[in-house]
């Protein structure tokens, strides 16, 4: 049985931009119903939810785990922990605390450095620049009587945060300890964010591992925080009419020249002590027409040229018919006769391959078409490109035979500038997509059909006899997150762009995988530093926009039989 249910949902400047969007900020909207309305309003007796963000900077999950800190271990017996959080495709400070804040990752919100200052994608010189608003601002816009504090010794996030009711700026992180004391003892905010920074100090000191005893030592100290906070939090006069989660976590484990999976523990008196994990197949759903996995400069690894022989093969679950959209391509696109580079394409239930050199003083299409892959089953593609005897052939296989061969010389030169793309590609205005797709390879050879053939159910691409020529393997099984990893022993990772949604498919698999045996109702959960701002959301109830194109998502979602009273 398919395990199918959405586990992820794969999406301040300069002075002018801050006061635009304090402005924006200040603007109200009709609120769409609020969601479990029986539970946690604060009225008639019933106990209000709030939220304390305690982050740790620089504090990797593995060595959480290793030191065993004695607060967050506390924590944690009455929490949905995890050592593993997904770090993002940009590791800067700032990249990683805009990715928490703003519920999306680096490949949306632009921002790289600490001006905090988004920029433009540069792989699209059409591309606006990105503004994706904090929790704070989204609070503000639509829940404006939520009350929000933050506490942290960085002048430049204390400048980004700029939308918090009540922004403290301390000199040390003793200062922060205090204040965050005070503050829960007496405020009553709705949602209070702390951040530490004596952790990420030590380790650019002396190393980021707590076999060290400066670092370890900087750990420790920093739980002691964590317990003088929430026992001021518990001994609240109000406290008993309340329902506080809190999350510690990190906006980045380790450093930004060597990150480190982080951890998150969400703690509240109702939760019962479970790590969450990953379980199963976990794949993207490529859907829509803004759903893609982009490689933004590949150094010409993947340009076709004039050339070069290659081999790109793909399992993939087509599920549903439509009309002509590219599904994967190294292509401008195609408008009626004119198109650079290849696309693969859907044709109702059936795939095909266009070529084109129009850029290049070549034909503008050449069409080579497979067979049906829409059947509600997974299917292996393979394409190869040769050149031989001054002839340049393209063979198609499906599940490793071959299904037709065509010259395509008369394109003369398949180089374009366009990325390499898994996902929607416009095919003469064509439908939207619906598919899954999983270890997605590239090779710089084209195979023969004898190891086309033999290989299609490889479990190990490490044991592919061509193996030494593979410039790109993806996965597609990191479950969360922006980046799609390449494993390859060459070659770049994919950046997901959209609407980016990770399906749990359990045992839903291709022929490369092994079956993992999930059983039916698995919870399947691959933390990402995105899912703070999902998380604070789901808590609070605040009603979320598919407009907001966020990444992170507020899984503690499938525990609520475990809080709902």
């Amino acid at each position: 049985m398919m395990i199918n249910y959405r586990n992820k949902s794969i999406s301040l400047c300069s002075l002018a931009l801050v006061l635009l969007t304090v402005l924006s900020a200040c603007k109200k909207y009709p609120n769409p119903p609020q969601i479990f309305e029986e539970y946690g309003n604060g009225i008639n007796g019933q106990a209000e939810r709030k939220v304390l963000i305690i982050n740790i900077d620089g504090l990797a999950g593995a060595e959480v785990q290793k030191v065993t800190p004695p607060n967050m271990a506390t924590l944690i017996k009455t929490g949905k922990y995890t050592y593993g959080v997904l770090a993002d495709a940009v590791s800067s400070d700032a990249a990683t605390w805009a990715s928490m804040l703003t519920g999306v990752s680096s490949a949306k919100h632009g921002i790289i450095d600490d001006t905090y200052i988004p920029v433009a994608d540069q792989g699209n010189p059409d591309a606006a620049v990105p503004a994706y608003p904090t929790f704070l601002s989204r609070l503000l816009d639509v829940r404006p009587e939520y009350k929000t504090v933050t506490i942290t010794t960085d002048a430049a996030l204390n400048r980004y945060m700029i939308h918090a009711d009540h922004r403290i700026l301390p000199t040390n992180d003793a200062a922060v300890k205090d204040s965050a004391v005070n503050i829960v003892q007496n405020n009553n905010a709705k949602a209070i964010l702390v951040d530490f920074r004596d952790v990420e100090a030590a380790g650019k000191a002396v190393g980021f591992n707590a076999d060290v005893p400066d670092y370890k030592a900087a750990i420790e100290k920093t739980d002691g925080y964590i317990g003088e906070i929430t026992a001021a939090l518990m001994a609240r006069k109000t406290y008993a009419t309340e329902d506080w989660l809190v999350i510690v976590t990190t906006n980045r484990g380790g450093s930004d020249s060597n990150p480190k999976p982080g951890f998150i523990i969400c703690s509240n008196p109702s939760l019962k002590s479970q790590a969450v994990t990953k379980s199963g197949f976990n794949t993207m759903h490529f859907s829509g027409t803004s759903t893609n996995a982009v490689i933004k400069a590949d150094n010409g690894l993947y340009d076709a040229g004039t050339n070069k022989d290659f081999t790109v093969q793909l399992q993939i679950k087509m599920n549903a018919a439509n009309s002509y959209p590219g599904f994967f391509s190294k292509s401008t696109g195609v408008d009626g006769g004119t198109t650079t580079g290849w696309t693969m394409f859907q044709q109702g239930t059936d795939y095909g391959v266009i070529f084109g050199g129009s850029a290049n003083g070549g034909n503008g299409k050449t069409q080579l078409l497979g067979n049906t892959i829409v059947d509600d089953k997974w299917h292996t593609i393979t394409m190869t490109v040769k050149l031989s005897g001054g002839v340049r052939t393209a063979t198609l296989y499906t599940d490793g035979l071959p299904v037709i061969s065509g010259d395509i010389s008369g394109t003369k030169n398949l180089s374009t500038s366009n990325p390499l793309i898994l996902g929607h590609r416009n095919v003469d205005g064509s439908s939207a997509l619906d598919f899954y797709a999983a270890d997605v390879e590239y090779f710089n050879v084209a195979l023969d059909d004898a190891t086309v053939l033999a290989n299609i159910a490889l479990k190990d691409i490490t044991k592919h006899p061509y193996y030494s020529n593979l410039t790109g393997y993806w996965r597609i099984d990191d479950g969360g997150g922006a980046i799609v990893a390449n494993l390859a022993p060459a070659g770049y990772n994919f950046l997901m762009k959209g609407t980016a949604v990770w399906d749990a498919l359990g045992n839903d698999i291709p022929v490369s995988r092994d079956s993992q045996n999930v059983a039916d109702g698995a919870v399947s959960i691959v933390a990402t530093g995105p899912d703070v701002a999902g998380l604070i959301f789901y808590w609070l109830k605040v009603p979320t926009s598919s407009d907001w194109s966020l990444d992170g998502v507020g899984w503690l979602s499938n525990f609520e039989q475990e809080f709902l009273k």
